[in-house]
């Protein structure tokens, strides 16, 4: 059998488990992932609202039995007056969708969690005598009177799916206050139960002395309880037994509130009376109907004889321990002091300004005021985000000592004069550093305002330069994304890589690079090497990751910029750095070396000169593609496979590539690169 569980409120979830350890395939749709079982309850989870058709659809495909226990539903702290419209709205959009799907899906059994609150209020007032409801009892006295909105909705429900359902077999179960482990205890959800085993609980944690515990009603109305393996069990015998009409589902054991307070009270050890004094709280909204019962006998005829096994009193202490041990996580968690801003992830822009070759000299601040409307424009929803993710952006202005005219203040304001156009633009969180280095040197300038930001805390940094323009809102929620895809995709920690924005005065070449606090983590705070020196740290970057895969473009638009080739050189140091630092960090990261990606490179036509040979260096010896790449090139003569000790970085490896040679040339290809098709013979 193949059922599906529309939604896993209390009782679903345990049909679920018996089910699935039944051996019946199990799908559950909820608008949860997961239930209060720790263990596995079915095969498949499909997380969804019930109130969007295409999700049953989705829901139900492939499925031939449909049990339909999703509501907004509780005790009277939910299913009161003031809900009802909700609960009628909510729950007949949920069931008209999952039973139309069903039809839909041409579904062989369509069984429907109904309530005993479908039964008249005037048959549930009598005090004197306990009240057992029959199923016909329904439609005594004429027009139906049914408890509530919740009440009315189930009962229309049940009439729209017995009258809906021409070819499928419909089964009804009319639940009367089903209770046990792993349901609603303390969100207001809870029946009376719960309730009063957490209230008891309460007491006895509260230590000596006489203690009021409040009973909501007079606490004379009359109830009856039924555990819920018990209810279980009868869900299980009517789908065996193909019965297609309501049925009740319930204890005929009726109890006052006050009897099940008092064994609450006991249970935990206390005294009615002596130790606890009971409260009543005769709000209306919190009552409900004065006397309900089951009227058992038509289930004892369908359900194979199925009656109740667990008593009231087993029932409240198997819930009783359980409850108690949910309390007991909750008091063993540590408290934490929550700092809401420390939550915003906090974006340093390093932004080098100066006035020279500016012509006037004031055109530096034009361009300044420029950038800061673009910054201000583009951030404005990341940085003003409520209930989400929220970004702070602060700006590492960066000038010169000898630049007279950024070093002077604004007439009007008294600040600093690039401060002050800042401001104008409301960037206000603005760190001014004085730089005392040799005239174009753009890196140091870099790395000196970016350790300072490391210092500060920051989160990303972004090397950015005084003529640009920001054109696309919300790049830096797309930067922090991408950042995600890539620790996704390389199983790397969140930070590791590069992401840079896209000029458009050279489509497809990244510049100005944002890089995360965990590559200056690596660093000991320096953004760039002090080899290089003008405009080579973008450069540097993208030397550096794109052979981890670890390069990505943001796609956003600046000025025109003079791209230039660096200066410096990456070092094998600094490569094995970067390469042998994800290892201690993560069991899932492992360089990319795939053999799809090496076959091109082994297929090269040679020279019909030269004698050509193909040297591969493994750098990670725990790299999952050695074996692939050994069983599939290592029998060719032409091919040689070595694997490095441990992560040596890409030059260590160039350099171990070119021992290993005899060649007069050689010709240096990464792993990820799709050359021409005779590289050596053109060479």
């Amino acid at each position: 059998m193949k059922t599906l569980e529309a939604k896993t409120i209390f009782e679903g979830s345990h049909v679920a488990k018996a089910l699935f350890t039944l051996g019946s395939f199990v799908r559950i749709a909820d608008i949860v992932p997961s239930s209060a079982f720790e263990e596995p309850i079915c095969h498949e989870t499909l997380v969804g609202n019930l109130c969007d058709e295409q999700f049953c659809d989705r829901a139900i495909k492939g499925i031939d039995t449909v049990l339909h226990f999703a509501a907004t539903m509780g005790g009277m702290g939910t299913i009161h007056e003031g809900n009802d419209l909700t609960i009628y709205q909510t729950n007949s959009r949920i069931t008209s969708n999952v039973l139309a799907a069903s039809i839909r899906a041409n579904v062989r059994v369509f069984f429907y969690a109904s309530s005993a609150c479908v039964y008249p209020e005037h048959k549930q007032e009598n005090l004197d005598t306990d009240v057992s409801l029959k199923e016909d009892d329904v439609w005594e006295g004429g027009t139906p009177e049914p408890q509530g909105h919740y009440g009315l909705e189930k009962l229309v429900s049940e009439l729209l799916v017995q009258r809906s359902a021409y070819n499928i077999c419909v089964q009804i179960a009319r639940f009367h206050n089903v209770f046990g482990p792993r349901g609603a205890w303390n969100d207001g959800r809870e029946k009376a139960p719960a309730a009063l085993l957490r209230k008891a609980l309460a007491m006895r944690l509260a230590g000596r002395g006489l203690k009021e515990l409040e009973i909501w009603g007079d606490g004379r109305q009359r109830r009856s309880f039924l555990y819920i393996s018990d209810c279980v069990d009868a869900i299980l015998a009517l789908l065996a037994s193909g019965y297609d009409k309501p049925v009740n589902i319930g204890s005929d054991r009726a109890v006052t509130i006050n009897d099940l307070g008092e064994i609450a009270v006991r249970w935990t050890g206390l005294q009615p009376g002596s130790d606890v004094v009971f409260r009543p709280n005769t709000d209306a909204k919190t009552v409900g109907v004065r006397a309900r019962n089951s009227d058992n006998h038509l289930a004892e005829m369908v359900l194979s004889g199925w009656t109740p096994k667990v008593s009231l009193e087993d029932g409240m202490a198997q819930t009783g321990k359980w409850i108690q041990g949910e309390i007991r996580k909750i008091m063993m968690r540590r408290s934490k002091i929550v700092d809401l801003a420390d939550k915003d992830i906090k974006v340093a822009i390093l932004l080098p300004i100066t006035s020279r070759g500016s012509n006037p000299p004031g055109q530096c601040l034009s361009l300044l005021k420029d950038f800061a409307e673009s910054l201000a424009r583009t951030t404005w929803r990341d940085t003003h985000q409520l209930g989400g993710q929220r970004f702070v952006v602060k700006v590492y202005l960066a000038i010169d000592h000898d630049d007279p005219l950024l070093l002077g203040s604004d007439s009007k304001t008294g600040m600093n004069i690039a401060e002050a156009v800042l401001a104008s633009q409301n960037i206000c969180d603005v760190a001014i550093q004085i730089c005392k280095h040799p005239a174009g040197h753009v890196c140091a300038i870099w790395r000196q305002i970016a350790k300072q930001a490391w210092q500060d805390g920051s989160d990303y940094f972004v090397l950015m330069g005084d003529d640009v323009v920001l054109k696309d809102e919300g790049w830096i929620r797309d930067a922090h994304a991408e950042f995600a895809q890539i620790a996704h995709r390389t199983g790397t920690p969140h930070g590791f890589g590069c992401v840079a924005f896209t000029d458009t005065s050279f489509p497809g070449m990244p510049t100005f690079p944002i890089v995360h606090r965990t590559h200056l983590d690596i660093f000991d705070g320096d953004v760039i090497p002090e080899i290089f020196i003008n405009q080579d740290g973008d450069p540097f970057l993208y030397q550096l990751y794109p052979s981890l895969g670890l390069l990505q473009d943001v796609h956003r638009e600046n000025r025109e910029w003079d791209r230039r080739q660096p200066t410096g050189t990456v070092s094998s140091t600094t490569c094995q750095r970067v390469d042998v630092w994800p290892l201690g960090q993560s069991n899932s990261y492992h360089r990319r070396v795939v053999a799809e990606l090496l076959e091109p490179m082994l297929n090269l036509k040679p020279s019909p000169t030269c004698t050509t040979m193909f040297i591969i260096i493994i750098d990670d010896p725990r790299s999952p593609a050695r074996v692939e790449l050994e069983t599939k090139f290592a029998s060719r003569p032409d091919v040689r496979i070595r694997t490095n000790e441990g992560n040596l970085g890409a030059s260590a490896s160039r350099n171990r590539g070119m021992q290993e040679s005899a060649a007069e040339w050689i010709l240096f290809l990464d792993d990820d690169v799709t050359p021409q098709p005779d590289p050596p013979r053109r060479s």
